[in-house]
């Protein structure tokens, strides 16, 4: 686990995010850095990537690989691992929306080879 938060650390410290968290198909979190109340933030997140997967799936449109939610006070980017598990990363600077998104997509490709998330 402690590879996974070190992980995580150096995703936030690169791109200069101000959160994340990583969590499991069914909203359990596995582990977050600089986020309050992480378990919500998991449960809610679990549910919008969740209907997000079934319109994709309804709309014959491929799988989830990658959501992007622009807010008023920063953008949210939420990427799959494998299998059910997901990274979520809270940003309040979208200037840097390519880098987070291409840097977001290469975190979870490394915390895929990890044998707590496959």
């Amino acid at each position: 686990m402690n590879e996974i938060t070190t992980t995580l650390n150096d995703f936030l410290v690169n791109t200069k995010s101000s959160s994340a968290l990583i969590l499991n198909g069914k909203g359990k979190l596995i582990t977050s850095l600089h986020l309050d109340y992480g378990d919500s933030v998991a449960a809610m997140s679990a549910a919008i990537l969740s209907m997000s997967e079934k319109f994709l799936s309804d709309l014959d449109k491929g799988t989830l690989k990658q959501l992007f939610l622009k807010t008023t006070e920063g953008v949210v980017i939420g990427n799959k691992i494998s299998g059910s598990n997901f990274i979520i990363a809270f940003s309040k600077d979208g200037s840097n929306l390519g880098l987070l998104m291409r840097s977001t997509d290469e975190v979870s490709n490394e915390l895929s080879k990890n044998s707590l998330l496959k």
